[in-house]
């Protein structure tokens, strides 16, 4: 390796000349590694590339709704499929600016996918697998990955007791369904809503000195 003494600059191979001033080189013993310093290279940002998937589901929207058009809506998935890319756009954004809050996160996504499925659902002529199977199990494993991600990430139960209340009421929510007919096999709900009941027992029980002081902490007590 060489080095310019008056720029004080290591030089990589074989020079007659410091680059820079065009002063003699001297050889000194190390690796050949220069010590300017190597650029990166430009990481795309948050805001281009949020501006990337808007194009791309602006773009795929209007080629599907086209078709739709030509086809005089002959193709029936066409509907979900647009209404899937919506929802996968919505998620984009949602994990973007709430990407420090992996709980918030995944009860967002939770919440559109129990929309997006009981919409297809009843648009498809309503078999009932949304109320019976698909949103009593989804919303047990909310209440696993919940727990599990605030034992990992060792957070107070201020920061997501929130967010088990919600859970809780959604769960409360399938009453509805069992009341007017729409569930026909009750079981899955009963079990998610079960669930929650004994997951607030234990939260009052075991914990309730930290309920009680996020319940201060949220109501300003």
């Amino acid at each position: 390796m060489q080095i310019c003494q008056k720029c004080n600059v290591k030089i990589r191979g074989r020079k007659e000349c410091c680059p820079l001033c065009q002063g003699r080189l001297k050889e000194v013993e190390g690796d050949d590694n220069p010590s300017f310093p190597i650029l990166e290279k430009r990481k795309i940002s948050n805001i281009t590339f949020l501006k990337m998937c808007t194009f791309l589901f602006i773009a795929s929207e209007i080629i599907f709704g086209a078709i739709n058009i030509m086809t005089k809506g002959e193709f029936s998935f066409i509907g979900p499929v647009m209404l899937g890319l919506f929802v996968g756009w919505i998620d984009v954004i949602a994990t973007m600016y709430l990407r420090n809050n992996l709980i918030k996160v995944i009860t967002f996504e939770v919440v559109v996918a129990i929309v997006v499925d009981l919409y297809i659902d009843i648009k498809t002529g309503f078999h009932g697998w949304s109320v019976n199977w698909m949103i009593p199990m989804t919303l047990i494993g909310l209440a696993i990955a919940t727990n599990i991600i605030a034992w990992v990430l060792k957070l107070r139960l201020d920061e997501y007791i929130l967010y088990i209340v919600l859970d809780f009421v959604m769960a409360l929510v399938q009453i509805i369904f069992i009341r007017n007919g729409m569930n026909t096999f009750p079981w899955p709900a009963v079990a998610s809503i079960i669930t929650y009941m004994i997951l607030i027992a234990a939260l009052i029980i075991f914990r309730f000195r930290d309920l009680k002081n996020a319940s201060e902490k949220m109501f300003n007590i």
